[in-house]
């Protein structure tokens, strides 16, 4: 009997477990080496990610026929100029009701502020029109705040020369059609103060 097998052991038996032992520290080599790699291409896309820019060179903005217009992100910061405070009559349902609203402008080219400065009374009248033309259960949701905000902006828009069809005012007005010629440059209407009573 050969030394250090164990009696009634075969030799062949003690070669298949030596050569085993080889093959679990390939595997082991192998799971380590596809644990690093996967771990490298997370850090790869999460990098990526972090140093990707904030904000994309263009927008892609969806119209509700469901066409796709892409605008370019202005470069200019961002400025905001006050309307000021609007107080009117809305249109009777029950009773008399009246609005009270602050409004500033969010522009993103600077030569729209003149515009909106030299056309001031014109503006202010469209905003009031608009206003005295809402019934106060249009504006109490969310939404029908949002609904005014997006009508304020065309009816300014049309003031600036921004969009080219006069939008209706009264209580037949409809949300504005997409218009694909409206230049852009006044990008949201912003209530700071909205009071009905």
């Amino acid at each position: 009997m050969a030394k250090g097998t164990k009696p009634g052991s075969k030799p062949e038996a003690q070669e298949e477990v030596v050569e085993a032992a080889p093959k679990k520290s390939k595997k082991k080599l192998i799971i380590i080496v596809v644990a690093l790699v996967l771990l490298l291409a997370v850090g790869a896309v999460a990098a990526l990610l972090l140093l990707k820019p904030a904000h994309p060179t263009g927008t892609e903005n969806t119209d509700a026929a469901g066409k796709t217009e892409t605008t370019e992100t202005p470069t200019e910061p961002a400025k905001f100029i006050d309307l000021g405070t609007f107080t009117t009559n809305l249109s009777p349902e029950e009773g008399d009701r009246f609005i009270q609203v602050s409004i500033s402008l969010k522009i993103s080219r600077a030569e729209l502020e003149t515009m909106v400065t030299t056309s001031a009374p014109e503006v202010k009248h469209r905003v009031n029109m608009l206003l005295q033309s809402k019934l106060p259960s249009e504006l109490a949701t969310a939404e029908g705040k949002n609904r005014l905000a997006a009508q304020i902006k065309v009816q300014i828009q049309y003031v600036l020369g921004l969009r080219k069809t006069a939008p209706l005012i009264g209580t037949a007005q409809m949300d504005a059609p997409a218009d694909p010629k409206v230049k852009g440059g006044l990008d949201e209407v912003l209530f700071t103060s909205f009071i009905i009573q």
